[in-house]
């Protein structure tokens, strides 16, 4: 159940990942947030500018240590707030990294935030973790099961995120915990694996199959994460874009096209794209340019005050240079 937050004014807010693509997105908002009296932007790289409220701490969650010398920062920077931002929004060669990075590094973030009794902690996810299932419903809502894709490191590990982070609010209700679910972010200054395919000439797809996408502008994104600051909401909210567009719809749009093989000559033609390095879809996400996965992005209206002002074609024509 919701809580109310902390009145406005004197907010102490703490970023891991303060230099991603979603930490970038976010700081610049919370630097002009007058309720924000101090900002401290955790992460292995410096943010291009410190000055004024924004403070920098240099922090590795890979490390061993990495939970003990992030509670003695959020302690000694008295951090109401915490943003953590550290995540892979693309698949890497190294996945045992990954891994490290993702899991351990939440776990060591759990771990200082209890310690620091930190109020509130808000991460972000993807709708990606419900899976691209045959059967998933028209709308798929945050009650649904984290099916996810068993194949795919990138979202195994995003799962196993957010299996911890239930633990974790079960054993300290004293925190307030929001994970933001995001559909695949589009814009101008993000680099992920559906802003890649966008910009392939020719996607090969699974014959017969043709699913509905959804997309949130980058702006949306930021705004979404801005609103949590101060949101009663907990729990796990998805966060869209208005609209769906199939995905060969979206491919062409971008001015590429589709090509549907056969389930076996599809498999083949995106492992040798891979191979040669041709921009596509990883073989491991196969499915999800077969079946639907769209999320109900409601509860996020009626709990988080969210309403996209972007379009999904709008966030597909910014990816391409369009907006």
């Amino acid at each position: 159940m919701a809580r109310t937050t902390a009145g406005r004014g004197g907010r102490r807010v703490a970023v891991t990942g303060a230099t991603g693509d979603l930490g970038a997105l976010l700081l610049p908002r919370l630097e002009d947030d007058p309720s924000v009296e101090h900002l401290l932007a955790l992460d292995i790289a410096r943010p291009e500018q410190v000055s004024g409220k924004l403070d920098y701490r240099r922090l590795d969650l890979a490390l061993p240590d990495a939970d003990k010398a992030l509670a003695a920062v959020l302690r000694e920077h008295r951090i109401d707030t915490v943003y953590h931002l550290t995540f892979l929004w693309s698949p890497i060669q190294n996945s045992a990294f990954a891994h490290e990075l993702e899991v351990i590094g939440s776990l060591h973030v759990l771990a200082a935030v209890a310690a620091a009794a930190v109020k509130r902690l808000v991460l972000p996810s993807l709708t990606a973790v419900y899976g691209a299932q045959s059967n998933n419903p028209a709308f798929i809502d945050e009650r649904a099961p984290l099916r996810g894709c068993p194949p795919s490191r990138f979202i195994s590990d995003k799962v196993e995120v957010e299996k911890e982070v239930r633990a974790f609010r079960a054993r300290h209700p004293q925190t307030q915990v929001l994970v933001l679910r995001f559909a695949p972010i589009m814009g101008p200054s993000v680099d992920n694996p559906v802003t890649r395919l966008l910009r392939a000439k020719v996607l090969p797809t699974v014959l017969g199959y043709d699913p509905l996408w959804q997309a949130i502008h980058e702006d949306d994104a930021a705004r979404a994460l801005h609103l949590a600051l101060d949101s009663p909401a907990e729990g796990e909210l998805n966060v869209v874009g208005e609209g769906v567009l199939s995905l060969s719809g979206m491919v062409k749009m971008a001015g590429g096209r589709v090509v549907p093989l056969p389930h076996p000559l599809a498999r083949a033609a995106i492992r040798l794209m891979d191979r040669i390095g041709r921009v596509g879809v990883p073989l491991t996400l196969l499915d999800y340019i077969r079946y639907s996965w769209v999320a109900d992005g409601r509860r996020a209206r009626e709990t988080l005050g969210f309403s996209p002002r972007f379009h999904t074609r709008e966030a597909v024509s910014a990816a391409i240079g369009g907006a």
